[in-house]
């Protein structure tokens, strides 16, 4: 059975081949992608925080509503994150993911704000932030998930 994830991602990439040349049906695609990754993020890190947790727990909804997108970004482009070789790659790419979400969400409504194209490159990507996500190891893990949980307290 696929995970809801992997729907998200499946959604996404059929609502686009349905209608290629609907902007509306493009920008869904790519906010949804973004969320899509967004899920996986934070399951990874409710699940390094309760790696026995039930997901129906109000702590477990807890851990996994803490991370927000703000804080996401802001750690990803700062130390230690930003400079581990590992991690940067999905941090970069989970900023220009989201970046390209707001744009989806926010943007008045026009014509082709997306073409086919950049929509079939945020989906990969989109994609491959969840494998990375899903393939890190427990060092790498506890860098991202700590980075990501516990912001660095201002000097």
């Amino acid at each position: 059975m696929p995970s809801m994830i992997d729907s998200m991602l499946r959604q996404a990439a059929d609502l686009v081949e349905r209608n290629p040349r609907s902007s509306a049906a493009k920008r869904r695609a790519v906010s949804s992608a973004y969320y899509a990754a967004f899920h996986q993020l934070l399951a990874l890190c409710a699940g390094s925080i309760l790696p026995d947790g039930d997901v129906g727990t109000p702590e477990f909804e807890r851990v996994y509503r803490t991370l927000d997108h703000g804080t996401l970004r802001h750690a990803f482009t700062a130390a230690p994150l930003r400079s581990n070789p590992v991690l940067s790659p999905i941090g970069f790419g989970f900023v220009q993911l989201q970046e390209a979400r707001i744009k989806a969400d926010y943007s008045p409504p026009r014509r082709n704000l997306f073409s086919l194209a950049e929509v079939t490159e945020y989906l990969a990507r989109a994609s491959a932030l969840v494998s990375a996500l899903t393939e890190l190891d427990d060092p790498d893990r506890r860098v991202l998930v700590v980075h990501l949980l516990f912001p660095s307290r201002k000097k």
